[in-house]
This record gives C-alpha cells, structure tokens and sequence, in this order.
C-alpha cells in the first residue's frame, strides 16, 4: 500500500517552462509483458529562457534503454523523479526509447492492461508512466502515434487525432497511425488496443465539412449504443448553435467498457467511459 503523499505545490512556485516541444511521434509495440516505445520530439528553447536552461524530464516506472540527442549518444543525469539534460543547443531532435509494463501496471495510471485490452489513464500526472516527457499542463504538442500490436488479438486500434493509414504487417500485427495537428497537453494523450465493435454515424457541420462519429464497446453492448451517439451528435449540434465551434477533427470517437477504471476521461477526440455512464437499452 503506498503511505507517501503527494508535494503541495503552490501557485506562487510556478515557473514557465524552459523548452517547448513543438511535435512529437510516438511509436508503441504493444505487448501486455512489455511494450517499447519510441518517443522522437523536436524540441525548441522558450524565448527568455536562459541558454544554461536543463531540460526537465519526469519518467516513473519505466526502463530507459537509449536516448539520443540530435542522432547521438547523449549524458543525462537521474533526478528524483526522472532525467535532466544539460548544455543543450537551441532547438534539437531528441529520441528516447523506454520499456514498460502494461499487465503488472496495478496502478491503473499511464498504460495499462485491463482484462484483455490496453487502455491509458494520463490525467493527471500519467503519461510519465508511459515514456519521458515534461509532463505539465503548459507544454502542448502535436501528436503523431504509431501503434502495432497482434491483429487476432487487438484488430482496433485508436489513439487521438486523425486516422492517417493502417495496414497489416507480415508478422501478424496491425499498424494503425493516428495524427492530431492541434496541440494538445500530455494529460489529454490516449490510446486504446482492443476488440470492439463499433456504431457510426457520419454528420456534416455548418461550414460543409463531414466528420465521422463512433461508440466503440464490446461485442454484445452494440444495442445499447443508440441513446449515447444520439447525445454526441446533439452536443456537436450544440457547440455550433451556442459558440460557433465545428468538430476540428475528422473523427470523435467515444470508447465504453465495463472495466475502465476511472468513470470518465474526456480524452482529446477519444473519450473513454465506464459503460454504467454511457450505455442504455430502453
């Protein structure tokens, strides 16, 4: 059982970041023992930042097996909670492959497997349990996401965004890849690897641009789906009438499943549901 608590941290201590990261891709290699994932950012020093600025990296139970600073070997130094690098250019690329465990993940914070599917929980500090990041509300990035994992197992694949291409692999997996062009921060990252079923409907907003709508469950809740898409599309109608904001996306899809852990998570473009809050059968 964990006794330690976490640091009160004061609005007056607060501190602008020293880097942005303007884009970053990630490349996930699914596997419920230990999945690898490939995190390739491009990294930028924030005007007014001092030149001897570190760069700040929270990880937490996580394996770093390599980092590479503009295609090279780079010393970094362990803190308390993750890695500091020093003596940094201006802008530079920065790649970083860590290892993790989904399956022994019980604390249901980062990427985790619950029964037979992988599932993320990021607010509000989990995506360090996913690979290194300055994890922190204020550095927003766009996001490109590689997911591979076993078709026979995991045949859908979502993470945020835009579905750019899938394809199958001659080792057996699927490759899905997702792209947001909007920045976004860390704690709104999700991703789902499961077998589901799927009810869509396509819409068209005001400015004439179409937009895809699905309720992802598992098999045998398909029925139940009806009451939750008819509430999407009137709060997209909604958002229109009252503010004048379309879907920026191409998609928004809603992902309800008996055992997620934490209700509800309003993931940007994936929301993830406990079904006792989404699905009904009149």
């Amino acid at each position: 059982m964990r006794t330690d608590q976490a640091p009160v941290i004061s609005r007056l201590q607060y501190e602008a970041p020293a880097y942005a990261i303007d884009q970053v891709t990630l490349e996930f290699d699914l596997d419920p023992e230990r999945t690898r994932v490939k995190s390739r950012m491009q990294v930028r020093r924030m005007p007014g930042a001092a030149p001897t600025a570190p760069l700040l990296l929270d990880g937490e139970d996580i394996t770093l097996q390599s980092l590479l600073l503009d295609g090279k070997p780079y010393v970094y130094a362990q803190t308390d909670g993750g890695i500091r690098l020093d003596k940094l250019p201006e802008t530079f690329a920065l790649e970083i492959v860590t290892a993790c465990s989904p399956r022994g993940n019980t604390r249901l914070s980062g990427l985790y497997m619950s029964g037979d599917a992988f599932f993320t929980q990021c607010e509000a500090e989990g995506f360090r349990r996913i690979t290194y990041w300055p994890d922190r509300p204020d550095v927003m990035s766009r996001f490109t996401v590689v997911l591979r994992a076993d078709k026979s197992i995991y045949p859908v694949l979502l993470s945020n965004g835009n579905l750019r291409s899938q394809r199958p692999l001659d080792d057996g997996r699927l490759e899905a890849v997702w792209e947001d062009p909007f920045p976004k921060p860390s704690y709104l990252f999700a991703l789902v690897a499961a077998r589901l079923v799927c009810r869509e409907q396509r819409i068209r907003s005001r400015a004439g641009r179409e937009h895809l709508l699905q309720v992802y469950v598992r098999e045998g809740d398909l029925d139940k789906t009806d009451h939750a898409m008819q509430s999407l599309m009137a709060s997209v109608a909604w958002d229109e009438q009252r503010f004048g904001l379309s879907l920026d996306l191409d998609r928004f899809m809603i992902v309800a499943v008996s055992d997620f852990n934490m209700g509800a998570m309003e993931n940007k473009g994936l929301n993830i549901f406990n079904t006792k809050y989404v699905l009904a059968n009149p």
